[in-house]
């Protein structure tokens, strides 16, 4: 097991969750189809449905990876210009690179057979300035029609504005009791929001309403920098994952469930706990190769631009590959409904890889310009886990 004093430099574990939670989303994305509801194959759409849960478990990540960040930056230089820079290279480029490619050019270029995306393209002031998930959350429906995924974007990005400011003023003790305290309200905030008739989709997406994830996941980065490192959580880890598991096998069971405030909370536990047992996992042991394993280190790499591109490909593709139709030329439902997550995984990874070679590497080359070099950092980063790749 890894303690807190031998985890310096890059985690490849962390690679792995990144890559576990797009594999998930990327599942969810495309088990779409003709309904099918012979066993054993009805089992395994169904829990492909509930790939969504990847969200979570970004949501984790990132609050785990961005107080690191924020935290061991802290006593340098230009802490805030820093951060914000670097942010900015490593999500802006791929982002309004997207929506002016989608959203301007090929409307421009292609009239009306270039504007696919109307729902996005009516609402688009609200994605430029990162707003879906208010949008969303105002009207009560999921309104951006292959845009919709960008309300969890939204969420990070509002995230990052006053994180950097939390940790920047708090010891990091008080910096672990805002995180709890701020998951705790997270959670209350939904449970009233529904008793008062709030609508499904705002507690869905409204940031406040989604903080406990996030503010999880920078609790443990914190924690993890105290006495001891990430061993002290282990036990804990191992104590809560099966009553969380069991949790989310009764979310999916549920006719309504998210609903309620308690299941997104259990997801977030779990997820927490995933993390801490994987960071402190040993390389040589099964569980360590798994979350070091070069497969979902991979899609880790690519999973930005795997997020971005999912649901819109769907409209783009559709006229010449659909579930429907590759069911029909396969004879099967179940396999053509599983040729067509395949391939469109396929497509999408291609392209995710594209535009990492192409495009988004150039921008992340220009972070080392506002890296922060100071001997007190990196004295505790000795002391620390890694920062992000990111």
């Amino acid at each position: 097991m890894s303690s807190g004093s031998d985890l310096s430099g890059h985690l490849p574990a962390l690679d792995g969750i990144r890559g576990l939670a797009i594999l998930t989303v990327t599942a969810y994305r495309f088990n779409i189809g003709p309904d099918y509801d012979q066993f054993p194959g009805s089992l395994l759409f169904r829990v492909l449905h509930h790939g969504d849960v990847g969200v979570d478990l970004f949501f984790v990540l990132s609050g785990f990876l961005i107080t690191g960040i924020l935290f061991d930056a802290k006593g340098t230089d230009r802490y805030f210009r820093n951060f914000y820079a670097r942010r900015a290279l490593r999500i802006f480029p791929l982002y309004y690179g997207f929506l002016f490619a989608t959203l301007v050019a090929a409307p421009a270029m292609f009239g009306s057979w270039g504007n696919l995306y109307p729902e996005a393209d009516a609402n688009q002031a609200w994605l430029w300035l990162y707003g879906a998930n208010f949008l969303v959350g105002i009207r009560g429906q999921w309104c951006l029609g292959s845009f919709d995924h960008f309300w969890s974007l939204s969420i990070e990005e509002q995230f990052y504005l006053i994180w950097p400011l939390v940790i920047f003023s708090c010891s990091r003790r008080r910096a672990m009791l805002v995180s709890l305290l701020a998951a705790v309200f997270s959670v209350l905030g939904r449970i009233i929001w529904v008793r008062l008739g709030g609508n499904g989709p705002a507690m869905e997406t409204f940031t406040f309403f989604r903080l406990d994830g996030l503010a999880l996941g920078g609790f443990l980065a914190l924690a993890v920098r105290g006495p001891g490192g990430v061993k002290p959580l282990v036990r804990w880890a191992r104590l809560v994952v099966i009553p969380c598991v069991a949790g989310v096998i009764a979310i999916w069971q549920s006719p309504h469930p998210r609903m309620l405030g308690i299941p997104l909370l259990l997801l977030a536990c779990f997820f927490a706990a995933l993390l801490v047992l994987a960071v402190a996992s040993r390389p040589a042991t099964r569980w360590g190769r798994l979350w070091r394993s070069k497969l979902l280190r991979f899609f880790g790499k690519y999973s930005y631009a795997m997020y971005a591109f999912q649901l819109p490909l769907i409209r783009v593709l559709n006229p010449v590959v659909t579930s429907d139709g590759l069911s029909l030329q396969l004879g099967s439902e179940f396999w053509g409904r599983v040729a067509y997550i395949a391939i469109m995984t396929a497509i999408t990874t291609v392209l995710s890889m594209l535009s990492w070679r192409l495009y988004e590497r150039h921008f992340l080359a220009l972070k080392s310009k506002f890296q922060a070099a100071t001997h007190d950092v990196a004295a505790r980063a000795q002391q620390s886990l890694p920062l992000s790749p990111e």
